[in-house]
């Protein structure tokens, strides 16, 4: 990666982070929103880029000072908000759009928020200066992580009842671009979710630094412990293709990726990430004296013994202390725990937006649903021509280090689209049944880039 590459110049990153502001349910979509997303992930990849090359983290200081966390969360719960009942009104209405694109974009913009997140956050003064807002943040991690264990357990049952996806008749009266953009919004939401481990291992490192009610959040009102058992005991980030040689993926950075024989044993970087929260939780004296056990969760606690063998405790000696605890926890009784008084700090931001348009969201989605949503093709040529100025693909690639993956299959890519220089492929039969997706996408780039080459002549 070479160190002269920037997204951002200092006094960009100062102008833009000032003008973060939170926005409503109805402004998603409009001009003004689109400014805030291109604001936010040019603040991300100036970020990325930072955190690689281990410099000054200029964005991270300004969006602290600025007072600028916040905002951020409520940007996220705002459009995690949109995502549940608006366009869920959307498909009811059977809305069709010209092009997908300007609901992916809302989509993406809620993954966008948590990748800035999560490279902020692993600093302790990021998280500490959240004030309130941490509380929303952990009621959406909460939301989020327990979705995609639902999911996952929904999907164990129905294999093991033997059942066909095809007997779901749920999304048989949804047209093929709905279908697209539920599919994409399930990717987003998985990569989400595991990067929302990390930024909760992020929040159970600074507990001693930050409100009691942040602590009760997790431990009282949301059950963290069992639901990071949950997370081991599952390990979403991997899974094991049904071929001859029985092939391991794991999740990483974004991506399913082919692991070697010699590689299987490594702790992939998202499951330390989690014994890390659970070691935070289970041992800190700070969480001791507030997790109150039961039989039950003792018992699913417990289970965890099963997960700490030779190869994890290598890697990670320091969980040596939690076997220990753990087997000292499924034989002993556990010291009651101290009810205390506490004047408690409540997350308000979820609900408060719920009730302020409650009963409008069929009004809200068919307004937009006439409007942003239904660009013109001048306007959705516009829209594509400012995604593509945001989206630095050459500083891109340096922050992706390995090898580009087919947009279709996801394997190794040596191919890319020769008109636009955007997709990469494995073979040509991967890029020939790909072209009816990408060809509107690639249309616009091309012509693009022409009409700047016509204007810079």
């Amino acid at each position: 990666m070479s160190d002269d590459q920037i997204v951002l110049l200092s006094t960009e990153v100062d102008a833009f982070v000032e003008a973060l502001e939170p926005f409503e349910i109805e402004d998603i979509g409009k001009p003004r929103w689109h400014t805030q997303h291109e604001y936010i992930e040019k603040l991300n990849m100036q970020a990325i880029l930072d955190a690689n090359r281990n410099t000054h983290e200029y964005v991270r200081e300004v969006i602290v000072n600025n007072d600028k966390l916040p905002v951020l969360v409520s940007q996220l719960i705002t459009t995690e908000i949109w995502r549940e009942k608006v366009f869920r009104e959307l498909i009811a209405i059977r809305f069709e759009p010209r092009i997908t694109f300007s609901i992916y974009i809302i989509f993406y913009h809620e993954a966008c928020i948590i990748n800035l997140l999560e490279t902020l956050m692993y600093h302790e003064d990021v998280c500490t200066s959240f004030d309130d807002q941490i509380l929303d943040l952990i009621d959406y991690s909460y939301r989020l992580l327990t979705e995609i264990i639902r999911k996952l357990k929904h999907e164990e049952q129905r294999i093991r009842q033997k059942q066909s996806n095809q007997n779901d008749n749920s999304l048989n009266d949804v047209s093929e671009s709905i279908k697209e953009l539920l599919t994409q919004e399930e990717t987003l939401r998985f990569d989400m979710g595991m990067k929302m481990l990390s930024i909760v291992r992020y929040i159970c490192d600074c507990l001693q630094k930050l409100p009691i009610s942040v602590t009760t959040r997790l431990l009282d009102n949301f059950d963290f412990i069992l639901l990071l058992v949950d997370f081991i005991e599952i390990k979403p980030w991997e899974k094991t293709l049904n071929d001859v040689l029985g092939t391991l993926m794991r999740h990483i950075e974004g991506k399913w990726q082919n692991i070697s024989i010699e590689d299987r044993y490594l702790i992939p970087k998202i499951e330390g990430q989690v014994w890390l929260a659970l070691y935070q939780l289970l041992l800190s004296p700070h969480c001791l004296q507030k997790y109150e056990y039961t039989d039950y969760n003792k018992n699913r606690i417990t289970k965890l013994r099963a997960h700490l063998n030779e190869v994890v405790l290598d890697q990670m000696p320091h969980l040596i202390q939690l076997q220990r605890f753990l087997e000292q926890l499924s034989f002993m009784e556990p010291p009651a725990v101290k009810k205390q008084l506490v004047l408690e700090q409540v997350a308000e931001l979820y609900d408060r937006i719920i009730r302020k348009y409650k009963n409008q969201w069929r009004n809200i989605a068919e307004t937009q649903a006439k409007t942003v949503l239904n660009p013109s093709e001048v306007e959705a040529r516009q829209q594509a021509a400012r995604w593509a100025n945001t989206m630095n693909f050459d500083i891109l690639e340096t922050i992706i280090n390995d090898t580009p993956k087919c947009a279709i299959c996801g394997e190794p890519a040596t191919k890319r689209c020769s008109r636009c220089q955007r997709e990469w492929y494995c073979r040509r039969e991967c890029q020939v049944k790909h072209w009816p997706k990408h060809k509107t996408m690639c249309d616009m780039i091309v012509e693009i880039a022409k009409s700047e080459t016509s204007n810079n002549s």
